[in-house]
């Protein structure tokens, strides 16, 4: 039954073969397999080659495709060159700990992961109507996911991982046997694995509902804001406070780049974190000395793992600073072996020198992003649609330091910050339409003709 994960694979390549564009199986195939299917169920065909997943499967002839025909009209920017090192600086730090057969596994996966989907979105920076079809696409999955995660939290019934589990004839990697609750309410993690994973996704999605809405993608206007509601929504029932703190930070970004007043807001916020900084400063290093012993609320227990946390691993870090170590050979501290920071995980995995490339891509994309949209009117679209993108990676960002960036989360990052490149990069979405006036022919007579 395991086979059926070849589906993608056939619809793709079915497609192709009729004259779709790889952007269209793109947008019809990949993102749907991707997004509502599970990224830990997989299948290994053939020795010797990686396994498939749902996502790789139809992932994987769209690429070629778009080899064959589009590659060649490519241009690669200083950022599209350092995710592509971020890729190899991975294979070389692990190959340096371990055997190459594994080393050459992680590239492959690391390649149709990270470099894939961000270089194609890349490619169509020029093309307006494929940019907008990938984020309806994203924006209308993410609606169908938050529905069933709804549903999930009050029945404790996960329909994207539960159904395929049954028919799986052998143990997946991802065990999501375990039930993990707040409030009364099971934490949905939807085709996700985990609930945090599930909210950074929804904390991607609901800045870019924000501005489809108000710049009416959605020719109806009460589809789009349902659609921003579903997302909303799935955020909510993950149940996770760091994506949902993101996402309000993201808000406050999105209100402070949509002004017109933003040196006062600049300085009413500053002002205000200020006063409650110092309001706070004594709560909050009360709050932060607690330790896992006299911890008394979750909220504490957590803060207090993370804290030692990060104290015990960063030692290990220092051990290997260059190369890390590993991927699967990382020493485990006793009773933390869940790393719950992205950035830790990095450093520790492929050593400090991939921790800088990461951070220089996610930086460099940021400051661009930034000056492109500090230059333009606060009522230009793309300008607006820049601040959302920022919004979503400022949110994503933030969660990064409270859960691994793995799952499907990967593969969307790193598709936003080509969005953000393209915009940077590419042509104008919205250009602006000028109206064309016929000139009046010349009269053939001197004379005006009286009826």
């Amino acid at each position: 039954m395991d086979k059926i994960i070849l589906a993608p694979l056939i619809i793709s390549c079915y497609l192709l073969f009729q004259g779709r564009k790889p952007a269209e199986v793109f947008i019809l195939v990949f993102l749907p397999f991707l997004t509502l299917f599970p990224t830990y169920f997989d299948v290994k065909l053939v020795p010797g080659v990686p396994e498939f997943y749902f996502w790789s499967a139809a992932l994987i002839p769209i690429f070629l495709a778009w080899v064959w025909s589009e590659y060649q009209f490519f241009k690669f920017t200083t950022m599209d060159w350092m995710v592509l090192a971020y890729v190899l600086v991975i294979f070389l730090t692990q190959l340096s700990a371990d055997d190459y057969s594994v080393a050459q596994k992680i590239l492959y996966n690391s390649f149709l992961t990270i470099f894939v989907p961000y270089i194609m979105v890349r490619s169509w920076a020029n093309n307006r109507d494929t940019q907008i079809n990938i984020v309806k696409m994203m924006l209308c999955l993410g609606a169908v996911i938050a529905v069933f995660n709804a549903y999930e939290a009050r029945m404790f019934f996960n329909f994207f991982d539960q159904i395929l589990r049954r028919l799986w004839p052998h143990d997946v990697v991802w065990d999501t046997g375990f039930v993990m609750q707040r409030a009364g309410l099971k934490r949905a993690m939807g085709p996700f694995g985990h609930p945090i994973i599930a909210g950074y996704f929804f904390a991607l999605m609901v800045p870019l509902a924000v501005w489809c809405h108000f710049h009416r993608v959605f020719k109806n206007s009460k589809i789009s804001l349902l659609i921003i509601a579903l997302n909303f929504g799935g955020l909510l029932v993950s149940l996770s406070r760091g994506p949902i703190a993101g996402v309000l930070l993201g808000l406050g970004i999105i209100y402070f780049g949509w002004s017109n007043n933003k040196k006062f807001i600049a300085t009413f916020v500053g002002l205000i974190a200020a006063i409650g900084l110092i309001a706070s400063l004594s709560t909050f290093m009360t709050y932060i000395s607690v330790t896992r012993d006299s911890a008394v609320t979750e909220a504490q227990r957590n803060a207090a793992y993370r804290k030692i946390m990060l104290e015990e691993y960063s030692l290990i870090v220092m051990e290997r600073p260059l190369t890390g170590w590993g991927r699967s050979t990382v020493p485990k501290v006793r009773g933390m072996e869940s790393i719950d920071n992205e950035y830790l995980g990095i450093a520790l995995a492929s050593g400090l020198i991939t921790l800088s490339v990461y951070l220089t891509f996610i930086y460099g994309t940021l400051y661009g992003l930034w000056r492109f949209c500090i230059k333009r009117s606060r009522q230009d679209p793309q300008a607006r649609l820049g601040w959302c993108i920022l919004a979503g990676w400022m949110a994503a960002l933030f969660t990064q330091g409270t859960v691994y960036s793995g799952g499907q989360a990967l593969h969307y990052f790193f598709m936003m910050g080509a969005l953000a490149q393209n915009l940077q990069h590419g042509g104008e979405l919205f250009a602006s339409k000028t109206k064309t006036f016929r000139t009046p022919a010349k009269p053939r007579f001197s004379f005006a003709r009286i009826l």
